[in-house]
């Protein structure tokens, strides 16, 4: 049974996320099983980590008659760990830029044909005021948008 376009995109988002960021900005690897989970879980899991949220679908009408623009909005919460507030900020800025350019080296996440384009905004926070000792905190919203002639 074939999946939804939300879900097709979770899990291509998923897939992508789970990569070995050694060689870029923060130096963290999430590729190990785990560490990139689909979900919002109570606090970090693991460290480093991320997780992927699904908010919502907006439709409207497309570019011609009988077709359809989705834009289908996610939540990636990533999680990195250092020892000072000022190292806490520098590695999620670093890891949201790592998922950031993982994620817009093709805008259509790789599914052509279904996805027309991907955008991505980032902030970070110290995990430190929500709870979350020793950790950076990471969110990137994700906007993907998407066209067909049924809806979304």
């Amino acid at each position: 049974m074939p999946n939804s376009i939300q879900v097709t995109i979770i899990d291509k988002l998923k897939t992508l996320i789970a990569a070995d960021y050694s060689a870029g900005f923060s130096g963290s690897n999430l590729s190990a099983s785990g560490r990139v989970i689909i979900g919002a879980p109570n606090g970090a899991p693991l460290i480093p980590s991320a997780s992927i949220i699904y908010i919502d679908t907006i439709e409207r009408q497309g570019r011609t008659l009988g077709r359809y623009v989705g834009e289908s909005v996610f939540q990636i919460v990533a999680y990195a760990g250092a020892s000072t507030l000022e190292n806490r900020i520098r590695l999620a800025i670093n890891l949201a830029s790592d998922i950031q350019k993982k994620l817009t080296a093709d805008r259509t996440l790789g599914l052509a044909g279904l996805t027309e384009d991907v955008l991505v905004n980032q902030t970070a926070l110290d995990g430190e005021e929500y709870g979350i000792s020793q950790a950076g905190i990471a969110l990137l919203e994700v906007r993907v948008t998407h066209q067909t002639q049924f809806g979304v």
